[in-house]
């Protein structure tokens, strides 16, 4: 049997069973992954150098993996994953978008503050670092209830290899132009693994979905704040979005 293939407004596509059913309810209006992030997306894809690098830290599936190729098919494109099942996901989603897996340089790893390993909670896009808890009591009720919905049906605990975001940045050997973060509320210690690379302007620009609603309301700021004492600017700044739960900050060390 034929599967099924979701086509977003911007020619991505993904294959239907990857979806969960709250996601394809919000895709039904309006169909985009992440609408107000996206916009801010794609203007920042945009203005990198054509030949430059971006680096997706909690790719998934590999949707904007995918985007950054279509709309500028000559970047240096690294994703961080990982689940293993969102791997497979992400190779299957890339063939699916006439592109080769190889295109994509997927590194296994999470991303953290140390090297090691570590407890990897499997909650499948709300998958994250450390041991399994429940939503946070001063979440509002509508957010809640989507997270015990999405978060905590089908958990489990794995154990994982972590690397730094300094140890990242070596191995891909050049400057970063764009690195784009979405790891649960695990953002500061993302950035808190990162003074060399922070202290050199190894990345130009940052793009940060914080997830402060879930995992503490200051995460959001605890980052803003960071970032501007190691010399970045700040471009972007919405710590509660409307129409997504976790907010977004872009910031910038453009020459």
């Amino acid at each position: 049997m034929e599967r099924a293939i979701h086509t977003f407004e911007n020619g991505v596509r993904v294959y239907q069973d990857q979806l969960l059913e709250e996601q394809r309810a919000r895709y039904a209006k309006r169909n985009v992954h992440e609408a107000e992030e996206e916009e801010i997306f794609v203007n920042l894809i945009r203005r990198i150098p054509p030949d430059g690098c971006f680096v997706d830290v909690g790719a998934a599936i590999g949707y904007y993996l995918i985007l950054a190729r279509r709309l500028s098919p000559g970047l240096t494109i690294h994703g961080i994953e990982p689940l293993a099942r969102h791997r497979h996901f992400l190779a299957e989603n890339a063939v699916l978008n006439g592109f080769s897996p190889n295109e994509f340089t997927i590194h296994p790893e999470g991303l953290t503050s140390s090297e090691g390993s570590q407890s990897f909670v499997d909650r499948g896009y709300s998958s994250r670092i450390g041991r399994m808890s429940e939503p946070r009591r001063s979440l509002s009720t509508r957010w809640k209830k989507l997270l015990e919905r999405v978060e905590l049906r089908r958990s489990k605990q794995l154990q994982i290899a972590t690397i730094t975001l300094d140890s990242l940045v070596r191995r891909i050997g050049r400057r970063i132009d764009l690195l784009q973060m979405d790891v649960q509320g695990l953002e500061l210690e993302v950035l808190k693994g990162a003074p060399q690379s922070l202290k050199e302007d190894a990345v130009e620009t940052f793009l940060i979905g914080t997830h402060g609603r879930a995992h503490g309301l200051t995460l959001h700021e605890d980052c803003r704040e960071l970032l501007r004492a190691n010399g970045y600017q700040i471009e972007v700044d919405l710590p509660d979005p409307k129409e997504q739960p976790d907010g977004i900050l872009v910031a910038s060390r453009r020459r």
